[in-house]
This record gives C-alpha cells, sequence and structure tokens, in this order.
C-alpha cells in the first residue's frame, strides 16, 4: 500500500503570499493588486533614505498604471526640487520610533508637485512613513482622477493593509535592493568611474567592479570567484572603496550611484 498523498499547494494567507513572493519580478504589482482589496490605488511607490545622519532620499520601488519609465522620470524631478526632498525626509523623521505615520495629502494648487499630479491625473496620496536606527522609508499610494477622492471607508480599510504593506517594501529592500538600482542601466559605478563622475572618479577599476558586485547583492566569495581574486582582497577593495566614497554599506553606495546617474 502506497502512503503518498495528492501533492496540494501550501495553504497561504495574503500576508504569508506576499512574503513569499518578496523577491519576484513582480513583487510591486502584487503589492498593488493587495492594496486595491482595499481601496483602487492608480500607482504605488517608495523613498528609502539608506543613511538617516546624510539624508538623500532614493526612489527604491513603484508599480501601477504609470510606467517605469514616467515613474522613475517623475521621482528624479521631485527628488531635484530641494523643498519636496526636504519634506519626504522631514516626514519620515516626524515618524515615532519603530512606529509608522500614515498621512493623506493633497496638493495645494501652487505645490511643486502639483504640474506632475496634473499630467498623470492624480488626485490624492496617502503615505506611509517609518525610520530605525539609521534608514528611513516612506511608501506612498496615488489616487487616479477617475476614482475620485478617497472615502472615509477607504481611509479605514487602507489604514489597516498599509502597515504590513510598508513592512514588507523595506523587508525587500534589504533583501534585494533598490529596483532603482537595477532599473538605472547606465548607473553602474563602473560606468561611473569611467566618467570620472563626483567621488566614483577616487576609485581604481578593481574597487569600482566591486562595489558593483557589492551593490547587486553579491556575497564576499562570490565577488571573489567572479573577479578571480582571493576574498581577503575583496574585503580589503571594499574596505578602501567605503573610503574613498566616505560610505559605511552598500545601501549608501546605492544612494550614491543613483544620485550621480545622468538625469
Amino acid at each position: 500500500m502506497s502512503d503518498k498523498f495528492p501533492s496540494r499547494p501550501l495553504p497561504r494567507d495574503p500576508a504569508s503570499t506576499l512574503m513569499a513572493a518578496i523577491g519576484d519580478a513582480d513583487f510591486g504589482e502584487q503589492l498593488l493588486a493587495h492594496v486595491r482589496n482595499a481601496a483602487q490605488v492608480a500607482n504605488i511607490g517608495a523613498f528609502l533614505v539608506p543613511d538617516m545622519a546624510r539624508p538623500e532620499p532614493v526612489l527604491s520601488l513603484w508599480a501601477g498604471e504609470m510606467s517605469g519609465y514616467w515613474f522613475n522620470v517623475n521621482a528624479r524631478k521631485i527628488l531635484a526640487h530641494e523643498g519636496v526632498k526636504q519634506d519626504i525626509i522631514r516626514r519620515i523623521r516626524a515618524a515615532p520610533s519603530g512606529r509608522l505615520a500614515i498621512e493623506r495629502w493633497r496638493p495645494a494648487p501652487d505645490d511643486p508637485l502639483a504640474p506632475i499630479y496634473q499630467r498623470d491625473g492624480v488626485i490624492e496620496r496617502v503615505t506611509v512613513a517609518s525610520r530605525g536606527e539609521n534608514a528611513g522609508y516612506q511608501s506612498f499610494y496615488l489616487r487616479g482622477r477617475k476614482a475620485g477622492w478617497f472615502t472615509e471607508t477607504d481611509i479605514a480599510c487602507l489604514t489597516r493593509t498599509l502597515p504590513l504593506v510598508h513592512e514588507l517594501i523595506g523587508l525587500r529592500h534589504r533583501i534585494i535592493g533598490s529596483e532603482a538600482i537595477h532599473y538605472a542601466l547606465d548607473a553602474r559605478v563602473t560606468a561611473l568611474k569611467a566618467r570620472d563622475a563626483g567621488v566614483f572618479g577616487r576609485l581604481s577599476p578593481r574597487e569600482a567592479q566591486v562595489c558593483d558586485l557589492l551593490i547587486n547583492g553579491v556575497g564576499v566569495s562570490g565577488t571573489a570567484a567572479a573577479l578571480g581574486i582571493s576574498d581577503n582582497s575583496v574585503r580589503t577593495l571594499r574596505k578602501r572603496a567605503y573610503g574613498k566614497l566616505g560610505v559605511h554599506s552598500a545601501m549608501q553606495i546605492a544612494a550614491l550611484v543613483l544620485n550621480a546617474a545622468p538625469r
């Protein structure tokens, strides 16, 4: 007698399903679908501040009706405006330590974001901000003109849904890095080194190669194998690169790369 049973799919609730999908290429779209169970949202995205001591926000995830290209273009315009950039940093800093700050916002006619929102048919935004010991995040959820203003029921449902979504965005970034790094194809450290762009011009060619592998999540042994050098050499090159760039982590290098990429 066989004691084998028919295979069955793993039983998962929505939270477990999203957790299992955290490394998927379409993770942003899956998150958006989950949010839309609570309220109609046109787009979602998130800004990461890798180092709150030297805050430079970068776009870390996006999904929705607006294409990735235009979402990235809009993010660059937003972060190029000092007042808007400082507003993102302020919201993150204002979040209670270890807790989330959820805010509903509509752009005033004279707000710097108003032309971008009007062009893309966005009328309202809900943000979730949090900060840890060093880094901070702000995720945002955009409402399209066709859907009208968020209702009080929408807001109540989003308030229950968004904390999980926000935490999963942060977890994804810690695991695989910013999507914007992979999207900005011309933003590789080796390319910036070749152009003598800012602090990247200080790196040696080998240090730049090590940084490229580092921000793509390759470990010490994997980097050593890829470059044909020893593990100790990789550690030495990383340490030298950190010193020349004035950083302490791969996420901080990622932020420098995005901010140095061609606008």
